[in-house]
């Protein structure tokens, strides 16, 4: 019984498909009237061959790699920069190796990325604070910062704000940090900046204030995608936490 029904349901989902992707009708027959054979051919000619084209096939075999051999990417990035030493090579380098967590690494592989580059690139500049930042060479990161060039975009505005707050944060100047936060908080995607503003309040002892910043994340996170929650699990997590810490 449950074979029969699987059967039914391989049949209905590649006459779907079938449909779907505009293949040769013809195949109808064959998987309704050779159920098994069908949908076997049908698969090996049809879909088996377009698989490795499609992105969520590719992302989910990338993911699996990475699982396996974490550090495949950066020893991929490392052979392209050895083979050819260019700007390009040498951030997608300093990618893999921040995605590892090694700041430091990074940071000097976005530094030859910069020497190597024709011109000033506010996305080198960008990554560069960014790594000094995570790498906990603060002076570094603000020295990059302001060294970037002047940009009209909201959004790289924002970013560099942000990264400022950050330090000043890391620096113990919380009150500093909080006037950013709060200026950039409603225009930077993500929960991030309302956590931070949270633990500034929690370290001040204001636990209303506190309270009413994780409540506003524990009511977004209602209308986050699921795989945002997931990336970000361990924030999520804290913000429960100390939500029912503060109950």
């Amino acid at each position: 019984m449950h074979f029969f029904l699987i059967s039914i349901v391989l049949q209905v989902l590649c006459i779907v498909h079938v449909f779907r992707t505009g293949r040769n009708t013809a195949w109808i027959m064959a998987i309704a009237f050779l159920p098994m054979v069908g949908i076997l051919a049908y698969f090996i000619v049809e879909i088996l061959p377009g698989l490795p084209r499609d992105r969520r096939v590719r992302e989910a075999r990338t993911k699996i790699a990475d699982r396996m051999d974490p550090e495949r990417r950066v020893r991929e990035a490392r052979d392209a920069a050895e083979f050819s030493d260019t700007a390009g090579n040498r951030i997608e380098l300093g990618d893999a190796l921040m995605a590892r967590g090694r700041h430091t690494e990074a940071l000097e592989a976005f530094r030859t990325a910069e020497r190597l580059s024709p011109h000033a690139d506010r996305t080198i500049g960008m990554r560069i604070a960014e790594a000094a930042y995570e790498a906990g060479r603060y002076t570094e990161a603000l020295a990059a910062v302001d060294g970037l060039p002047e940009t009209i975009s909201r959004t790289e505005i924002d970013r560099r704000a942000l990264l400022r707050a950050k330090v000043a944060e890391a620096d113990g100047r919380a009150a500093d940090a909080l006037v950013i936060y709060r200026d950039i908080v409603d225009r930077v995607p993500g929960d991030e900046i309302r956590c931070r503003i949270a633990g500034i309040l929690l370290a001040e002892g204001d636990k209303a204030g506190a309270r009413k910043a994780l409540r506003e994340v524990e009511q977004r996170m209602k209308r986050t995608p699921p795989v945002t929650l997931k990336a970000a699990a361990e924030m999520y997590d804290w913000v429960k936490r100390t939500l029912a810490e503060l109950r």
